[in-house]
């Protein structure tokens, strides 16, 4: 079987790579992975998947975003710097941005705010956008019905029905990854409501590694397992699978592959 797979949502830049960062690229690029996105969740991470991005052309691609956790970092700065680096052809989107009620690190009125700005940039300059939601399905639910025009991927995303129902209504992805394949997981009972031409591919890297890999830091190569378990789940081919989660991920992030 010859396939490429494309990781939507893979934090390389963490510093659970410092050691053998090089060494995962290289050995992903060597076994079917053809590009890796990373997205980011502080300002500070712009500059650095910049110049990771610049090391590994036509591989490694960026957005730029705050993570919900710290929307309370948010500047009038941040905002400047976000609309310097969207010029750059590494830069693909807006991410990750969102809504995070489960820990709340930062506090819901400014993750609203900051959630709404975000996507409001990315409408007006047509970018796609990675979504993160947790324990705020109704919050998300009623900002994204607010956004036409929006275009992107809810990331991780983890099967619950409302949030199904307005990513498919707003033509939005969905980001299928590790959690597939825990037995308890909600998505893997719901996965079959999700179409195949809206599913792309990810990782989350270092986290939520896919059985058999569980409780291990996750890495590119790992969404192999994904493949095999959304093959099983959806009753179709392995090679199915991975085609259109590849055409799908280049059609939302516009990669020239």
């Amino acid at each position: 079987m010859s396939i490429k797979i494309i990781d939507t949502h893979c934090h390389l830049n963490m510093e659970e790579f410092d050691e053998d960062r090089n060494s995962v690229i290289e050995n992903s690029r060597k076994n079917s992975v053809a590009a890796v996105i990373m997205p980011s969740t502080v300002e500070k991470d712009f500059d650095r998947e910049y110049e990771l991005c610049s090391g590994h052309k036509g591989f490694l691609y960026y957005l730029v975003g705050i993570h919900p956790h710290d929307a309370k970092t948010y500047t009038n700065s941040t905002y400047d710097r976000v609309f310097e680096h969207i010029n750059n052809k590494q830069c693909v989107g807006i991410g990750e941005i969102g809504l995070d009620y489960y820990y709340e690190h930062s506090p819901k009125d400014i993750q609203k705010e900051v959630f709404n700005n975000f996507l409001d940039i990315a409408i007006e300059k047509h970018l796609p956008v990675s979504i993160h939601s947790r324990e705020s399905t109704n919050d998300m639910v009623d900002i994204l019905k607010t956004k036409k025009g929006l275009c992107g991927v809810i990331h991780c995303f983890s099967g619950e029905d409302k949030l199904l129902e307005v990513g498919l209504e707003l033509g939005l992805y969905f980001g299928i990854g590790g959690v597939v394949t825990f037995k308890k997981s909600l998505l893997r009972q719901n996965i079959t409501n999700v179409p195949i031409d809206r599913i792309v591919l990810e990782t989350d890297a270092p986290y939520l590694a896919p059985v058999p890999k569980r409780g291990k830091r996750n890495e590119p190569l790992y969404i192999k397992y994904v493949i095999g378990e959304l093959a099983s789940l959806l009753c179709k081919d392995e090679e199915v699978i991975a085609k259109t989660a590849f055409a799908n991920s280049i059609g939302v992030f516009g990669l020239n592959l």
